[in-house]
């Protein structure tokens, strides 16, 4: 269990966030969400240990109870950029991450070969970024972050640069991954529609710094999770998100 006590973020006095605090489980799927500018993207940043120089920072990270720096293993991250090296061809950027936490190139690199078929990148191994598109280059960016053995994966709107059927391909490749794969999953988007057919929990932030506006449990199960199941859910966030 990761546990986020109290966070305030700020920058020259103005706040940011102000009093955040959430609780993520291995295995479930919590989706953050709330109007652009509230800060989920410094949330996660503070979260993988990134923020920005000059942004002031107050709070707690637990992990099963004890306090933890950041960064720290237990942490994968996906920032809303792509964040590929153009120099790294798309398999070395995809294995990057696990060469950072000490695996060897040539078992790096043989850990991400099996997952480029799923991810549409089976051509695209030693190509460079600057050749491929922009939806490939967020696939790239994605399996870097998953291939990583942490026990949580924070994403920042990680399909957003993708097509519609693409899109819907790598939603259901992550969820089906993460039920044989349990993880603790906290990501950031603003597709009301995703965020409910793939979420355990919704974190709604309102506009203005502050608390969470609400946490919000699916106990629907995803298979059945039909347009009339979530109409009430998706109902009750436009409303949260209009009055923030």
């Amino acid at each position: 269990m990761l546990r986020v006590e109290g966070l305030t973020l700020s920058v020259k006095g103005r706040a940011l966030v102000t009093d955040f605090s959430c609780t993520l489980e291995v295995g479930q799927i919590t989706c953050l969400i709330g109007p652009s500018g509230c800060g989920k993207t410094s949330v996660l940043k503070w979260l993988a240990g990134i923020l920005a120089p000059g942004i002031d920072a107050e709070g707690a990270l637990l992990l099963n109870g004890q306090a933890i720096p950041r960064p720290h293993c237990a942490l994968a991250y996906q920032p809303q950029s792509d964040a590929l090296f153009p120099w790294l061809t798309i398999a070395g950027n995809a294995a990057l991450g696990l060469e950072v936490a000490g695996t060897g190139p040539a078992a790096a690199r043989a850990k991400v070969r099996p997952f480029f078929p799923d991810f549409g990148l089976e051509t695209c191994e030693d190509l460079y970024p600057d050749q491929i598109s922009g939806g490939m280059r967020q696939r790239a960016a994605f399996l870097r972050t998953i291939v990583q053995d942490s026990r949580f994966i924070l994403l920042d709107e990680p399909f957003s640069a993708l097509d519609a059927v693409t899109r819907l391909k790598m939603q259901g490749w992550l969820c089906d991954r993460l039920a044989r794969v349990p993880r603790g999953v906290l990501m950031v988007t603003h597709d009301l529609h995703e965020a409910t057919q793939m979420a355990d929990r919704l974190l709604v932030m309102s506009a203005g710094p502050g608390p969470l506006a609400a946490d919000i449990p699916i106990t629907t199960p995803r298979q059945n999770r039909s347009e009339a199941a979530l109409a009430e859910i998706r109902t009750t966030l436009k409303n949260l998100l209009l009055e923030t």
